[in-house]
């Protein structure tokens, strides 16, 4: 058996907390793990399950189940979930459905479609494929997967493999599994879901696999709410109300044998759907005469879908997608007099909802596998808008499970997960972004145990990294890619950079206030002075140094703006050891500088990270009427564009990333003024500041209780209302002019 560990979980709104052993594991009563004999590892196949059971109207009946790769499960026909959640590599998560509520009296039939893939890719692991599954009447076993002769009692489940979407299929991207390409030749396709006696269900031999390590799904279920399009354009482009990810489901009269092609994308380039980014949105059907109902068995992102008739005649009657999304943010709320600052917060919260399904995801289109660094940022909006860290312990825990992660080195953690590195490369600055990532985590969940099960991990990196240290204690050559962000600051990492240093001393001061290693703190304050008297050139820090005849040069023209936003978010600068410097970016760096040819020598940031830490080094230090301009300046278009926020200040990259929702936790903070809140420990620092906002209000959750706060200006006075829960301790700063009054 795997190892086991303990996991401490936050409890309901009180902050109480609860230590169990082994938390994680689950197990079924009967079921093993099977698939169609000798297809564990062929690539790309679907494979078709079912399984009739007897219900008496009154029996509480449920459905547990997991699967490699991806599963859907319909009852009678008519869906019923998708999963399911991905875990670390030999760990699987299970899925449990209470189906009582939509069973018929008499004969129902669960179905579950199996995908396995066996390919490397950014979302889903490259492991043998499996399904196992039980259904339970009252707590008793009434069908589940099985192999062989079957006399106990229970019903088997069947297999088969229709043969409905093909097998030789190209990638949908390096990132991605195969694309959907069908060959349906009756609008009865799915008849074999509802139908016993469906012809097209020839059961195969099935063959009971290795034994898996199981584990609860932890996170909340779907939301599956279906969002139709909202215009049709011409050339069959349908656009919906804003970038969505989901199902795409489509009703289609075809009239003689046709075959269609489907587009989409986040945008339309020059009026059409063009290949953009490093995927081709793009799925096939061959359909004889009939009505059709389809849809996607994978989930994707996009605004436009253009529906290609290549060969036939078709109509399209219905166009939507079923949505694949978290489902956990209904209870947050915020609104302002200032609309733009809505409209971000809307996209905001839109960007969240379809990157924090069960992990956090980078994007929800071109790949779906959780980066770090992203995760540092989206982790603090999924407890804003859930009021819980749910995704954010399954997102950890997924780092832990493994032994080891093949094709990086040891003591590395891959950049991107679950998915598959086969090709050798990660980050090693993201790595560092893990552990400061735990003490936000930490603080939000009080879940030490999960703190100490990774301790070995962050040993593990703390030894690689020591490798790399020079003879003055700065990362020298780290191996492969030393990513600071999509901008010129990416040009400048050879030989010491001096950005990912900032960083790495943060990461030893974190490693040393969690696992009380004074030597850690210590050796981060060396290291940042190290980096003032190397970087700083006495106007701009420096992104690099270059060794030369041994000795290391700072690269003079190397200078970022971003590299200036490393060094104070990261404390290696702060308005008092550099004011001049603070004054420089204060006054003349932001959205328009570039566009004004202000410094035009000091290359800009990017989206991410670059724009996001020069908000919170504003935040930091009180500045919050231009965070207010600035979020408008570089957000706005982007909700306008899309509804959702984006990778790059450009439309080059994906339109709709997770980290960009990390303006939602801004809002909160700093414009509504939730500024500290410490669910656990149920303390809450509220701070109002000087901003021309004049009114504000929101909610957040906080476990399944609720804080709500309001204000606004009037004639010299600010008026506010704020609700906590019962036993929070409240602190509250007035940054305003303005008399504070409170509000019954």
């Amino acid at each position: 058996m795997k190892k086991l560990f303990l996991i401490a979980l936050l409890l309901g709104g009180l902050g109480c907390l609860e230590t169990v052993a082994q938390t994680q594991t689950t197990s079924f009563q009967r079921a093993v793990p099977i698939w169609i004999e000798g297809q564990q590892t062929v690539p790309n196949v679907t494979a078709s399950f079912r399984v009739p059971i007897q219900w008496d109207g009154k029996q509480q009946v449920e459905l547990r189940l997991t699967a490699h790769c991806d599963y859907r499960a319909s009852l009678n026909g008519q869906f019923l979930g998708h999963g399911p959640c991905v875990a670390g590599a030999g760990y699987y998560r299970v899925d449990e459905y209470d189906l009582s509520g939509q069973l018929v009296p008499g004969t129902n039939l669960i179905a579950v479609e199996v995908a396995g893939y066996n390919n490397d890719n950014f979302y889903l692991i490259n492991q043998p494929s499996f399904f196992q599954a039980e259904i339970t009447a009252d707590g008793e076993v009434v069908a589940t997967t099985a192999t062989g002769s079957w006399n106990r009692g229970f019903t088997p489940f069947e297999g088969a493999v229709l043969g409905q979407r093909l097998q030789d299929a190209p990638k949908l991207s390096f990132q991605r599994p195969h694309r959907e390409l069908y060959q349906l030749s009756s609008p009865d396709y799915e008849a074999w879901k509802s139908d016993l006696s469906a012809a097209d269900f020839k059961p195969a031999k099935l063959e009971e696999t290795d034994a898996k390590a199981l584990i609860i799904r932890r996170v909340k279920y779907p939301d599956y709410t279906i969002r139709r399009y909202t215009e049709a354009l011409p050339n069959n482009i349908y656009k919906f109300e804003c970038n969505s990810t989901g199902f795409i489901g489509t009703k289609l009269v075809v009239r003689k044998p046709s075959k269609l092609i489907y587009h989409w994308d986040e945008l339309l380039t020059e009026g059409r759907i063009k290949r953009r980014m490093s995927f081709d949105g793009r799925m096939e059907y061959e359909l004889q005469p009939g009505t059709y109902e389809l849809e996607s068995f994978e989930p994707y992102t996009l605004q436009y879908l253009q529906i290609e008739v290549a060969e036939g005649d078709c109509e399209v009657q219905d166009v939507y997608i079923r949505q694949y999304v978290n489902s956990d943010v209904s209870r947050a709320s915020f609104d302002c007099d200032n609309e733009s600052i809505n409209q971000v917060y809307k996209a905001a919260v839109e960007t969240f909802r379809q990157n924090a399904l069960d992990i956090f995801m980078d994007c929800p289109s071109r790949e779906r596998a959780g980066w770090l660094c992203d995760s540092y940022f989206t982790a603090r909006v999924a407890f804003d808008l859930s009021g819980n860290h749910l995704i954010e312990t399954n997102f950890l825990e997924n780092f832990l499970l493994p032994d080891k992660f093949p094709n990086i080195p040891q003591g590395m953690l891959p950049m991107c997960y679950p998915s598959d590195h086969v090709n050798g490369n990660f980050i090693p600055n993201w790595a560092m972004w893990f552990v400061i990532e735990l003490e936000e985590y930490l603080a939000r969940s009080q879940d030490q145990a999960m703190i100490d099960a990774l301790k070995p991990r962050v040993d593990a990196l703390l030894t690689y990294f020591k490798r790399y240290e020079n003879e003055d204690g700065l990362l020298e050559n780290l191996e492969k890619w030393v990513f600071v962000e999509w901008s010129k600051a990416n040009e400048f990492v050879q030989d010491v950079n001096y950005p990912t240093n900032m960083l790495y001393a943060k990461m030893l001061d974190v490693a040393g206030k969690l696992y009380d290693r004074p030597e850690l703190k210590d050796q981060a304050a060396r290291l940042r002075e190290t980096i003032r008297r190397q970087s700083f050139d006495g106007a701009f820090f420096i992104d690099n140094a270059v060794r030369e005849n041994g000795q290391l040069i700072p690269q003079k023209t190397h200078r970022t703006e971003t590299c200036q936003y490393y060094a104070f978010f990261f404390e290696v600068a702060t308005p008092e050891l550099y004011p001049d410097l603070w004054q420089v970016l204060l006054t003349k760096f932001g959205p328009h500088r570039m566009e004004q040819g202000l410094y035009p020598e000091i290359y800009p940031s990017n989206a991410f990270i670059g724009t996001y830490l020069r908000l919170e080094i504003l935040s930091r230090y009180g500045h919050v009427q231009q965070l207010v301009d600035e979020s408008a300046d570089q957000y706005l278009y982007m909700a306008q564009r899309t509804g959702t926020l984006w990778e790059n200040l450009t439309s080059t990259a994906s339109c709709n990333h997770g980290f960009a929702s990390h303006v939602a936790h801004v809002f909160y903070r700093d414009l509504l003024g939730l500024r500290e809140l410490d669910a656990p420990g149920r303390h809450l620092k509220v701070v109002f500041s000087d901003c021309d906002l004049q009114r504000c209000s929101g909610t957040v959750p906080v476990g399944d209780e609720l804080i709500s706060l309001s204000w606004e200006k009037k004639g010299g006075k600010l008026y506010y209302t704020l609700t906590v829960p019962d036993g929070y301790q409240v602190d509250i700063e007035n940054r305003t002019s303005l008399k504070l009054i409170p509000r019954s």
